[in-house]
């Protein structure tokens, strides 16, 4: 035989050989191959399985059960990467195969609500509602759509339910939101830009308004920095502060609050001061820091980037303790938990290793430190990925920083 043809002959032998399995398989062991990736969390090879079993299987209905359950595990994957458009389609895939089901509708709403537009989650839980009825965790998901766009009755009502439905985690939401009702009930409201406000009767008019001026700066200067700006609204509310107190459970030296929604106590101010203008820049900074990072974000950083930031407008004195540095494991639970005079320490030395991590790569840098946290990346992939622009993995950026800052 001409070697021209044994090289045509030994390339199609090989090309059969290295034919992949899904072709050889029949429909049958193709479910059972997708069944086993799908409970291993790889649904992206599973779906490439079971399209193929779709196209063989003379009744695709077969295959429709396990291609919804992969859509479905793929929808929450994508959500933890950050990337909710992309769950999006892989929910409203799901339901393509699971029309009776509600799952998929629930996890349109969780991508909604990431993305911070609980609005546009709500369509997709009343739906949901429809087909599950009384379910404890649609109601308490409801619950936190409502309450994220400030709909506190609709958001007591639906907590209720969840309550009544069997829902541990709804009873102390419920208990939070009337506290909250019954602090704002006689608030009076204002709205500029991204910021809705609602200030107490002590708060003047005037004040809020320079609030939000505040608001609107740290918005474009932090925006800047991080290279990110919200698209949604995003809540103030200024209280007394015995409402505050009441409202929040913060202990006494807190300044003011972002659990969602900015809190801060102002009763008897009537003028703008350095220090509340440094504070609603450290308030705001929380709120980049949630959008971006997805609650992945180490304390020491998350608390760092809002002082450096609110430091920027007024710098107070010295702590007396900070000549007793922390141990980097204190710095990474929340600092509620650590003695009063301890936290100004955390404070400063939390600020002290961003404003170095700021020194060594810039704010940009942190900003996709933030967002790669926000994907789902480890600490030592993320502040790769964000830092290689400037030459530096983690051991190497570490050794740049005075402190261990080992999140």
């Amino acid at each position: 035989m001409p070697r021209r043809w044994c090289a045509v002959l030994l390339l199609l032998l090989s090309t059969v050989v290295l034919l992949p399995s899904i072709v050889l398989a029949n429909p049958d062991e193709l479910l059972h191959r997708s069944a086993i990736l799908i409970n291993e969390g790889k649904p992206s090879e599973a779906l490439a399985l079971l399209h193929e079993a779709e196209r063989r299987f003379p009744d695709p209905t077969r295959v429709a059960g396990l291609l919804g359950e992969a859509y479905l595990r793929l929808g929450m994957q994508q959500i933890a990467h950050g990337d909710d458009a992309a769950g999006r389609e892989a929910f409203a895939s799901a339901q393509r195969y699971l029309p009776d089901d509600p799952r998929p509708l629930q996890g349109m709403a969780l991508a909604w609500m990431s993305a911070g537009q609980p609005a546009a989650a709500l369509g997709p839980l009343h739906e949901a509602q429809t087909l599950a009825g009384k379910d404890p965790q649609l109601a308490l998901l409801l619950g936190r759509a409502y309450y994220a766009l400030g709909d506190l009755t609709q958001a007591e009502e639906a907590w209720v339910e969840a309550t009544q439905a069997g829902s541990a985690e709804a009873a102390p939401l419920l208990e939070k939101v009337r506290r909250e009702r019954q602090a704002e009930h006689n608030m009076s409201r204002d709205l500029a830009g991204r910021f809705s406000l609602a200030y107490a009767a002590g708060v003047s008019a005037a004040l809020a308004a320079t609030v939000l001026d505040v608001l609107q700066e740290a918005y474009g200067e932090l925006g800047r920095d991080l290279g990110y700006y919200p698209e949604t609204d995003i809540p103030v509310l200024l209280y007394a502060r015995e409402d505050f107190q009441a409202v929040t459970r913060s202990p006494a030296w807190a300044g003011a609050v972002y659990d969602g929604k900015i809190r801060v106590p102002l009763g008897g101010m009537e003028k703008m001061t350095p220090q509340l203008r440094a504070l609603l820049f450290h308030e705001y900074t929380h709120v980049l820091v949630r959008f971006l990072g997805r609650g992945r974000v180490p304390i020491w950083l998350n608390e760092g980037l809002a002082e450096l930031a609110g430091r920027r407008q007024f710098a107070p004195a010295p702590s007396p303790h900070a000549t007793r540095p922390l141990p980097p494991a204190a710095l990474e639970r929340p600092f509620t938990e650590l003695p009063n005079e301890l936290v100004p320490v955390a404070y400063a030395q939390s600020q002290a290793r961003v404003e170095r991590l700021a020194e060594l790569c810039g704010s940009p840098a942190l900003g996709e430190l933030l967002r790669q946290l926000g994907n789902g990346l480890n600490w030592e992939t993320a502040v790769a990925e964000a830092y290689a622009p400037c030459g530096y993995d983690w051991p190497r950026l570490q050794a740049e920083m005075a402190a261990d800052p080992s999140p």
